[in-house]
């Protein structure tokens, strides 16, 4: 039997957690084709939701923010 080094499992602990991510920025594409013609709240609500993806990419990878 194979026993899983502490690095293998990481990396796949991270890919399943990053699989929901995946999903998320696929269904907004939709979003980002239409930027140039959305209103300025909408684009707003992108730029909002972006942010919180990023913030939680961060926390998935153990990145600590900047600011």
């Amino acid at each position: 039997m194979i026993v899983p080094s502490a690095r293998w499992q990481h990396a796949f602990t991270v890919a399943i957690l990053a699989v929901p991510l995946l999903v998320v920025v696929v269904l907004s594409a939709p979003a980002w084709l239409l930027w140039p013609f959305l209103a300025t709240d909408r684009r707003t609500a992108v730029l909002q939701f972006v942010d919180r993806l990023v913030e939680w990419a961060r926390v998935l990878a153990g990145v600590r923010p900047t600011s």
